[in-house]
């Protein structure tokens, strides 16, 4: 398959303004901008990874993707046994 795969739930067309947020970088305190399906971005200051604290993966309860797309996260389902953040 030639491309990347998106979750149709994370689509950004349908997004709300509170889906984009600014949060201070962890590292150097300067504000960094996180979309919801935003895991970590790297600071445009200091250039290091700093974490999402609004990431949304909401769409999980639902989507038949769900194991696959966590996996990405190194997440698994709620009770299955598997990596945990």
């Amino acid at each position: 398959m030639a491309g990347a795969q998106h979750c149709p739930g994370q689509d950004p067309r349908f997004w709300k303004a509170e889906d984009v947020s600014e949060e201070p970088c962890i590292h150097c305190g300067k504000v960094v901008e996180f979309f919801k399906d935003d895991l970590r971005r790297k600071c445009p200051y200091c250039r290091q990874m700093t974490y999402n604290p609004h990431h949304d993966l909401a769409c999980a309860a639902w989507c038949p993707s769900a194991e696959q797309c966590l996996a990405q996260y190194g997440r698994s389902l709620p009770g299955d046994e598997g990596p945990v953040q």
